[in-house]
């Protein structure tokens, strides 16, 4: 398993699982929001918590933001 498959399997189940519980369902939407904008291109900005790619997520290409989203079955195209 490539880095970028592991990290998008790691990203994934932690959505899955809330964060460990530390995420409530209005965070989680959030981040799908976030996650759906990065995987088009953008900063994260889109759900007005402030720009996130470039704080958590830095080198990280869209493509990863693409297969976090299509294993969450978040729509990104």
């Amino acid at each position: 398993m490539t880095e970028l498959e592991t990290a998008v399997e790691d990203r994934i189940k932690w959505f899955q699982s809330r964060g460990d519980g530390m995420m409530s369902p209005m965070m989680v939407n959030e981040a799908e929001v976030q996650f759906i904008h990065m995987a088009q291109g953008g900063d994260g900005s889109a759900a007005e918590c402030g720009e996130i790619r470039n704080t958590y997520y830095s080198g990280r290409p869209d493509r990863f933001f693409q297969l976090v989203c299509e294993g969450m079955e978040w729509v990104w195209q």
